[in-house]
C-alpha cells in the first residue's frame, strides 16, 4: 500500500517537474525566436498547453519556423539559428518526457486504488485522470506566472532589508 502511495506521489512529481522544465525551455526557445526575428509578433505563438500532444505541438513549431525563416534572411548556418535549434530541440525532449510522466501518473492511479482494493469505474478514472493534469498543468503555470515572480521579489527584497 505505501509503495502505490509513493509511486503515485512520484509519478505526479514527475510529471509536474518535467512539464515545468519544459516549458521553462519552451520560454527560452520564444526568446531566442524574438532573437531572430523582430517582428515575431506575427507569428502567433504555440499555446503552452499541447506540451500535452507532443507531436502536435512539434509539427506546429516546425511550421511556424519555417515561416519565420521563409520570411527572413536566416538560414540553417547562422549562429542564431543554431542557437534557436538547440533550444527547440531540449525544449522537444522535455514535450516527450512530460508526455511520458503524464502517462505514468495516470497509470498509477489505478494502482492506487488496486492497491487499497477499491472499484475504480472508467467515468471516475476519466476524471481523476483529467483532474491530476489539470492540477499539474495549473501548478506549472502558477510557477512561471508574474504573480509569483512579484511574490519571489519582495520576498528577495524584504530578506535584504533584515
Amino acid at each position: 500500500m505505501i509503495y502505490a502511495i509513493i509511486s503515485f506521489l512520484a509519478s505526479y512529481i514527475m510529471f509536474v517537474f518535467c512539464l515545468f522544465q519544459g516549458v521553462l525551455d519552451m520560454s527560452n526557445q520564444i526568446n531566442e525566436l524574438h532573437k531572430m526575428e523582430n517582428s515575431s509578433k506575427k507569428y502567433h505563438p504555440i499555446m503552452a498547453g499541447l506540451w500535452m500532444i507532443p507531436p502536435l505541438k512539434i509539427m506546429l513549431e516546425r511550421n511556424r519556423l519555417r515561416k519565420i525563416l521563409r520570411d527572413s534572411h536566416y538560414n540553417e548556418n547562422t549562429t542564431k539559428f543554431r542557437a534557436f535549434y538547440n533550444v527547440s530541440n531540449q525544449s522537444t525532449a522535455w514535450a516527450y518526457i512530460s508526455f511520458a510522466c503524464m502517462l505514468d501518473a495516470i497509470v498509477s492511479i489505478k494502482t492506487l486504488f488496486d492497491a487499497f482494493r477499491w472499484h475504480l469505474s472508467i467515468p471516475l478514472f476519466i476524471i481523476l485522470s483529467l483532474l491530476l493534469i489539470i492540477l499539474g498543468y495549473a501548478q506549472v503555470m502558477y510557477r512561471v506566472s508574474d504573480d509569483r515572480k512579484e511574490k519571489l521579489g519582495t520576498k528577495i527584497r524584504r530578506l535584504k532589508k533584515q
